[in-house]
Parts: structure tokens; C-alpha cells; sequence
């Protein structure tokens, strides 16, 4: 029974569904409708469905043990394959004169990759766990109480990677400590600048 909600959990909290729900829920909220389809196509159509493919096909086909790619050795090639997409797509959000609040959100994001992608030499940290505390803090931006719930249920999440077998405590918490680090530098430029 642990198993199966550790799982739920997992599923439910990966990053591949909360940060394109979270996009879309903001675009459609806060911007007009030409707009709000060009950064979801932009974000979604463009980082996501590709990585989303990219982890099946790979999963499938055996090079990944898992769609969670929790090898960390595997790891590698997501990194490869994800961040030139995010410094094209925030390239393209700041030089079509998107919100400084979206681009420099886009700007983090890859910056929080590029860590996870340098730490992943020597450990495995949880990036379930990094991008969730990064997206509450983006949440926060606009809802603060909303923000801290998704905060308190990444937690969970954390929980659900230990329980799943996926993560050590250890980088659970590598994980949790680059996501605030990040997050809370993003943060603070989003509220002072």
C-alpha cells in the first residue's frame, strides 16, 4: 500500500506535469489569448512534449531503466538533450519581448538544470524535488498561500522518491537544498528588480 502511494505521489508531482500545468494556468490567467499561446507553445510544445517523447523513446527502447531516468549515468543525456531547448526558448521569450517576469522565470529554470547537471558528476540529486520547490516559489509570485501548499507537498513527493527507491535521503535533500538556493535567488530578483 505504501508502495502504490508513494507511486501516485510521484506520478502526480513529477515536474512534466506540474510545471506545463502551471504555464498553462498562468498563461491563459494572466495574458491575452495571442500571447498566452505563443509562451505555451513555446514552453510546453517546444521544452516539454520533446522531453516528455524523448523519455518515453528512450525508456522504451532501453536505454533508460525508467522514465525517471534515475540513473545516474543516464542522467547525463537528459541534461544534454534539455538544456540547449531551454536557452534557445529563453533566448526567443526575452528577444520577442516577453515579460521580464516570464524570461528571467525561463532564465532560473535553466540556470536550477545547469546545477543539477554539475552535481549529478559526484550525486544524484532529486530533481522531482528541485524543479517542485522551484515552481512553488514561481507560484508564489502569484499566490503566496497556493505557493507554500505546492512547497508543503513536495515534501511528499521527496517522501514518495525514498519510499520508490529512486533517491537516498541524501539526495533528497541535495535536491531540496539546490531547488531553494535557486528558487529563493529568483526570488529575490523577481521582487527587487
Amino acid at each position: 500500500m505504501k508502495q502504490k502511494i508513494a507511486r501516485i505521489i510521484s506520478i502526480v508531482g513529477h515536474p512534466l506535469l506540474t510545471i506545463p500545468l502551471y504555464v498553462l494556468f498562468v498563461m491563459v490567467g494572466f495574458e491575452d489569448i495571442k500571447r498566452a499561446a505563443l509562451n505555451s507553445f513555446l514552453i510546453i510544445g517546444c521544452i516539454f512534449i520533446p522531453l516528455a517523447l524523448w523519455l518515453f523513446v528512450k525508456s522504451r527502447n532501453g536505454t533508460y531503466t525508467n522514465f525517471d531516468v534515475s540513473d545516474r549515468k543516464q542522467r547525463k543525456s537528459v541534461f544534454v538533450f534539455i538544456i540547449p531547448i531551454l536557452c534557445v526558448v529563453t533566448y526567443i521569450l526575452y528577444k520577442t519581448g516577453q515579460s521580464s517576469h516570464l524570461w528571467q522565470s525561463m532564465f532560473f529554470a535553466l540556470l536550477l538544470v545547469v546545477i543539477l547537471q554539475l552535481v549529478n558528476f559526484n550525486i544524484k540529486s532529486s530533481m522531482h524535488v528541485a524543479l517542485n520547490i522551484y515552481l512553488a516559489f514561481l507560484v508564489m509570485t502569484v499566490n503566496y498561500k497556493i505557493g507554500i501548499v505546492i512547497l508543503l507537498l513536495t515534501g511528499l513527493i521527496g517522501w514518495s522518491r525514498i519510499v520508490l527507491g529512486r533517491h537516498s535521503i541524501k539526495e533528497v535533500v541535495f535536491g531540496a537544498v539546490i531547488g531553494f538556493t535557486v528558487s529563493i535567488f529568483m526570488f529575490y530578483v523577481e521582487v527587487y528588480s
